[in-house]
């Protein structure tokens, strides 16, 4: 079969690698769509130390099963699944308290040695699939694994309903954090970044009112459609000091905002702005089990427009190339997908 092999810093080769078989209790699926990740990028250009050559990348996948091992007991040749890229143990001290993602044991799809998605066929879990109905395209349902990463952290935030939420980043994470807290209930959602082609974007997605940092001030811009209070939360999805900053500087007395940004190790920020105003920040980091079957319950349910971030379609035999173009950060690409068709 065909896969991406990643074999050192900046060298992905096309080509022909051993056919895989399903062992017990796994399914061999037929990639259909697996998303370019930016730790993909990262990965590929030896920045993470989390891809150990040789080895095979992709997280963000949906395939379909065309084989089933012994001890499948509900998936058929012929079914759609969008894929936990987790294979957890279920027997450690994480996994029974339902912390999978945090399994003791885990090994991730796509992630150190472990080969993803980047290729003609994986074997996975069943336990690790999820259907996603008929009418859903592969692409769409690729993009299950960012958007529990983006549900989680929403989640942090508590009920929206009729609360005003800033976004600051407009990367696949921000912009589908944007679109959660719509399902949440926000009624006004502010969106923050310095590329009005993303801004544009988000409001394709259904944001209010899009600011671009560069030609005016968050603050008073939120200020002015707030009665002066600020918003009630904020969602951080960049990981840089002045997002950081922007996020907290715009919230209300007591307001909370979510950090899912994980750029930089280290940033400076107001701390007294913190304690004397009560402002309240929860950090998030990845996903569970359930929120995965929760965003693909919401698929299934046609209760997600996520269309509008995928910037391109390709194919395996391009994906080096484009590997290039989102590491140079050409052609202003938010989420491209590797397809089969």
């Amino acid at each position: 079969m065909k896969a991406l092999v990643y074999e050192g810093p900046n060298k992905l080769n096309y080509t022909d690698v051993p056919d895989v078989k399903p062992e017990k209790g796994e399914v061999k699926l037929r990639i259909k769509a697996c998303g370019i990740c930016g730790s993909d990028v990262a990965g590929y250009q030896g920045l993470t130390g989390r891809r150990i050559e040789p080895m095979i990348m992709g997280h963000e996948f949906c395939g379909e099963v065309t084989e089933c091992a012994e001890g499948v007991k509900d998936l058929k040749i012929g079914d759609r699944v969008a894929v936990y890229p987790v294979n957890f143990c279920g027997e450690c001290e994480m996994c029974k308290k339902g912390d999978v993602h945090l399994c003791l044991n885990k090994r991730s799809y796509g992630v150190l040695a472990e080969n993803g998605a980047f290729a003609e066929y994986l074997c996975v879990p069943e336990k690790c699939c999820f259907p996603v109905a008929p009418g859903v395209s592969p692409v769409i349902g690729s993009l299950m694994e960012p958007l529990a990463v983006s549900y989680r952290g929403v989640g942090h935030l508590g009920d929206l309903t009729g609360k005003s939420v800033f976004l600051a980043g407009t990367g696949t994470i921000g912009l589908l954090a944007m679109v959660c807290a719509k399902i949440k209930g926000a009624s006004k959602i502010f969106v923050s970044d310095m590329d009005d082609e993303r801004l544009q974007v988000a409001k394709d997605l259904g944001a209010d009112i899009v600011i671009n940092p560069s030609k005016e001030d968050p603050k008073e811009v939120v200020l002015q459609h707030t009665n002066g209070m600020g918003v009630d939360c904020g969602i951080e999805a960049v990981g840089i000091a002045p997002t950081v900053q922007q996020v907290m500087s715009v919230l209300r007395f007591g307001g909370k905002a979510v950090w899912i940004g994980n750029n930089r190790k280290m940033i400076e920020m107001n701390m007294q702005e913190v304690v004397t105003r009560e402002l309240k920040i929860d950090g998030s980091f990845l996903y569970g089990y359930k929120e995965f079957k929760e965003v693909v319950d919401l698929l299934n349910e046609g209760k997600l427009d996520v269309k509008p971030l995928i910037s391109k379609e390709i194919h395996l035999d391009e994906a080096i190339k484009y590997f290039e173009k989102l590491k140079n950060h050409e052609d202003n690409l938010i989420k491209v997908v590797v397809v089969d068709d």
